[in-house]
């Protein structure tokens, strides 16, 4: 080497809140680390620190002393610590909205500090909604440095240790590189402490030789061999921590050795070093820098998959925090510190540690249960605060308590900015006097459609909703004369026992367009066939004479899946987990397809008809999907419920979505991309962490499968194999499944996934020329409208 070649030293903790103990003893830890930090710079300047998350920092700031706080600016504008612009390391289940709220404060806070964060650094995680470079430009974020964990994930770009220019959706640029395990450093022997080989297989760790010689050995030959792979530069960043653990303390240690190594080597130097100063040595390189466009998609998406009751939890916290969002954008209607909690807990549950790290090998360990139910904790506070400000809208709108004195109304407010179909669906043990009516919108007076259906308290009412944006509608009931006394008549519609299967009638019922049978369903819009053993094999859309479920499908629609690895003789639970590397199955996976055994009807009224199908599966004691079609527009609800056996085995669920288009979208936080196709190269084409759902897009013409209660979805084959990265033949029409739940992961994935679970779909056929558009839709599918019962006026005018 001609010149020096530089180890820039990027000395860190990495946060992984709630791995290695509870997130509030992490939570203390990492503020002692700040203060042990300032404490370490007084005394030796040259020390330098990055701060991995600003959660760390805010935490921080939370409880400082005046004195403190100035200690800390200081030793930000001298560069002794470094700033990340990223709150924390995150999985996908965050939607944006939280995402930038958590930093818009964080940015206030920052600049009545008078300092700034325009670089950022994530460490473990393998990936990013494309639409997380936006959030970090928004900020003023302009570097981001990613060191990924390739365990059971990978690198982008088919290498690492480089820099690209990341290009979000709306076209803004960020610089990234694309980094190192964030305990290279370690491993290379740089702190000093005891490591193990991880990223590094080169067998010193057990040669006789010592510390500083392993690490001497190792550095050399780092250097050597990425020179030697073709790397351009003169320095390379090395992520390290003051042991080789997470959430490590720091350690002077490693300034004890650089200034040893140093004073020995003449052709490699160290440097601890900032991120700003490590991206300001990028730029003075003046290399050219290549541009890339698309989704970093997630190898590690998957650990939402293991907890699917607390998920389905915060995901209906999240809608209803952006549903509160929309009706009181200022913040007039509830608490300040209501919203501020509801978005914190919402982030702070999106943090990618899933668990304790020894959840699969003792899953009985009270650390391990305990770990489980924090995790749980941030779920609930986040449910807890939006729904505070979602009562407290309501009540700003109307809702009243119930009363026997006053009149019953129900009211519906489209939040949206786009007009809303939907059906008005709220539980009332009773309808307080009224007995045979009608229902009437109090505005115009004009009769709308209804249904009453049932719940295990009483009845449901279920009333047709055509709201423009923005709009509300109250709707009271007009009690009618008394009905005739029913008798017997000339020709019974069934027998005593009530079963509708007289061929007249289910003749007659077609004919009319609108009839329900075990069979399947038929009404304006479909025609909907089932088959024992298959499933729902036919959805055809009469609107458009287009059969629904693509022909090359393994799987009829909706149709549950469930796999079980076995472990391999000695195998334990951990290694038949480890032992599938980028696959979350195996050769020897064992899969059961559901079986259609059973098909009930349930209801059939003016709005809706419901079918109750029934499956047999391995791992489920009980699978029934609940299948409703609505009868004013071209939708389906479909229910999932399944009493989910306890296996320690890695398992996995999915439902088919077997469904046609010439393209496949999805929206992921803050980007609407085709997946396989709006990708980093070398990503993760396997499967995805989704916001609101799947559209199956030909044309202007699509069809809209939402998933409020599961974010996962996987594409192409459940069969184990090679993993084929973006940019290796993928393609984008594959076949797609919703991923339910999943416990792969050996560490800190929960372990048992038994218990009894309902996961929530809808199938709605729409028209957009832009699929924003749809996706609009999809949004407002899964949120809904505002909708509440009040009781106003004097019962007597009843």
């Amino acid at each position: 080497m001609k010149n020096k070649f530089t180890l820039y030293l990027l000395h860190a903790s990495h946060t992984d809140i709630g791995y290695t103990d509870t997130q509030e003893k992490m939570k203390e830890h990492h503020i002692a680390f700040i203060r042990e930090v300032l404490q370490i710079i007084e005394k030796e300047p040259r020390f330098k620190w990055n701060c991995e998350s600003y959660w760390c920092v805010e935490q921080f700031l939370n409880v400082a002393t005046e004195d403190e706080k100035q200690a800390f600016i200081d030793a930000v504008h001298q560069g002794n610590i470094g700033l990340s612009g990223s709150y924390l390391n995150l999985t996908d289940l965050v939607p944006e909205y939280v995402h930038t709220g958590i930093m818009n404060h964080c940015n206030i806070v920052r600049e009545s500090l008078s300092v700034k964060a325009e670089s950022a650094v994530t460490a473990d995680i393998n990936g990013y909604s494309w639409g997380f470079a936006d959030v970090l430009y928004d900020q003023g974020v302009k570097h981001l440095m990613s060191n990924i964990h390739t365990h059971h994930g990978y690198h982008p770009l088919f290498r690492k240790q480089t820099p690209f220019w990341w290009e979000s959706p709306k076209g803004n640029k960020i610089l990234v590189w694309n980094g190192e395990h964030y305990n290279l450093g370690n491993e290379l022997g740089i702190a000093q402490e005891p490591s193990f080989e991880y990223t590094i297989q080169d067998g010193l760790t057990h040669k006789l030789l010592s510390p500083y010689e392993k690490a001497v050995a190792r550095i050399r030959a780092y250097v050597d061999t990425i020179c030697e792979q073709g790397y351009e530069y003169s320095f390379v960043p090395i992520g390290l921590s003051g042991g080789m653990t997470d959430n490590a303390p720091p350690s002077l240690k490693i300034l004890d050795f650089i200034d040893r190594y140093n004073a020995e080597n003449t052709e490699i130097e160290l440097k601890m070093s900032t991120l700003d100063e490590f991206f300001a040595a990028v730029k003075e390189e003046g290399k050219d820098i290549p541009t890339y466009s698309g989704d970093w998609t997630d190898w590690w998406a998957d650990g939402i998959g293991s907890t699917p009751a607390d998920v389905i939890q915060y995901r209906n916290a999240a809608r209803s925090f952006h549903i509160a969002e929309k009706m009181d954008p200022t913040h007039q209607l509830a608490p300040e510190e209501e919203y501020y909690k509801a978005l914190y807990n919402l982030m702070f549950y999106g943090e990618h540690t899933w668990g304790y790290s020894s959840s699969i090998s003792e899953p009985y360990h009270p650390q391990v249960n305990n770990l489980d139910q924090w995790k749980r904790l941030y779920a609930l506070k986040a449910s807890e605060s939006a729904t505070i400000i979602r009562e407290k809208i309501q009540i700003h709108h109307g809702e009243t308590a119930i009363s026997y004195h006053k009149q019953l109304k129900f009211r519906a407010i489209n939040p949206h900015n786009i007009p809303v179909q939907d059906m008005l669906v709220i539980d009332i043990e009773q309808f307080y006097g009224y007995h045979n009516f009608i229902v009437v919108d109090e505005n115009s007076g004009e009769k709308v459609p209804f249904q009453i259906g049932s719940y295990s308290r009483g009845p449901q009412m279920c009333i047709w909703l055509c709201l423009q944006p923005h709009e509300t509608k109250t709707f009271v009931l007009q009690e009618l004369p008394k009905n005739k006394l029913a008798s017997a008549g000339l020709c019974a519609p069934t027998g005593i026992e009530g079963v509708n299967d007289l061929y007249w009638r289910v003749k007659r019922d077609l004919e009319q367009g609108d009839c329900v049978t075990v069979q399947g369903i038929e009404n304006v819009f479909y025609s909907i066939r089932f088959e024992p053993k298959k499933g729902i094999v036919s959805i055809f859309d009469k609107s458009r004479n287009v059969e629904l479920i693509a022909a090359d499908r393994p799987y009829a629609a909706f149709t549950p899946i469930y796999e079980v690895t076995p472990r391999d003789l000695g195998e334990e639970y951990m290694a038949v987990r480890r032992n599938m590397g980028r696959n979350r199955k195996a050769f020897r996976t064992r899969r059961s397809v559901g079986e259609l055994y059973d098909v009930k009807v349930m209801e059939n009224g003016a709005l809706y008809s419901r079918v109750k199908l029934s499956y047999q599966l391995d791992g489920l004691q009980e699978c029934s999907i609940i299948l409703t079609a609505y009868k004013r527009m071209p939708k389906l609800d479909v229910d999932v419920r399944m009493h989910k056996d306890s296996v320690w085995e890695p398992e996995n669920v999915y439902l088919s979505l077997p469904f046609t288009g010439k393209e496949t979208y999805i929206d992921k936080s803050g980007a609407i991309l085709r997946p396989r196709m709006d990708q980093l190269p070398g990503t993760c084409t396997d499967f995805y962490a989704i916001q609101n759902g799947v559209v199956f897009a030909d044309g202007e013409h699509q069809t809209i499968v939402t998933c409020p209660d599961a974010p996962l979805i996987t594409m192409g084959s459940l069969e184990a194999h090679p993993i084929r990265l973006m940019g290796e033949d993928v393609i984008n029409n594959d076949e797609v499944y919703s991923w339910m739940m999943n416990n792969f992961w050996e560490t800190n994935f929960k372990a048992s996934l038994g218990g009894f679970y309902q996961f929530h779909y809808e199938l709605a056929l729409e028209q957009h020329n832009k699929i924003n558009d749809a996706f609009a839709t999809a949004e407002a599918m899964n949120e809904g409208v505002l909708q509440f019962y009040l009781f106003e006026g004097n019962r007597s005018q009843i």
